[in-house]
């Protein structure tokens, strides 16, 4: 199974030159903790979490109108291909220690994201599925 069902239309990205606040307001208005960072082709450049926004600024007593979301993000982000199967992903997770990555396409470009918390969901509900049919196969 590769990852093509977590390839969402609606991505939360922003560009690198925009500010920090300008990046808070998005993540409010679009309810997510993270923005994919992405340049004018949409390749991901980098990857800003509500976490960077408190570490990297509040905490610092920086004006989050006067830093940039280049300033504070994470650059290079890990990711995945859109072809990449659920073992894949699972490693990359763990290899990088991360909670987010982003999916591209096969031209580099940002096509969607997929969280631990997605992969987990889909998990459980395959041990449930397998479950079940334990249960309905049991023998007299």
């Amino acid at each position: 199974m590769s990852l093509a069902r977590f390839c969402r239309k609606t991505l939360a990205i922003i560009q690198p030159m925009q500010s920090v606040a300008e990046a808070a307001e998005l993540m409010r208005g679009q309810h997510v903790g993270a923005l994919v960072v992405v340049g004018d082709d949409l390749r991901p450049v980098g990857m800003l979490t509500d976490r960077d926004i408190v570490t990297r600024v509040v905490a610092e007593r920086a004006d989050p109108t006067a830093v940039t979301v280049m300033e504070v993000m994470t650059a290079e982000p890990a990711v995945v291909s859109v072809e990449s199967s659920l073992d894949q992903t699972l490693f990359t997770f763990k290899k990088q220690g991360v909670r987010r990555l982003p999916i591209l396409d096969a031209q580099g470009r940002l096509a969607g994201l997929v969280s631990l918390d997605d992969m987990l969901v889909l998990l459980s509900a395959e041990l449930d599925q397998t479950a079940s049919a334990v249960r309905a196969n049991q023998g007299p």
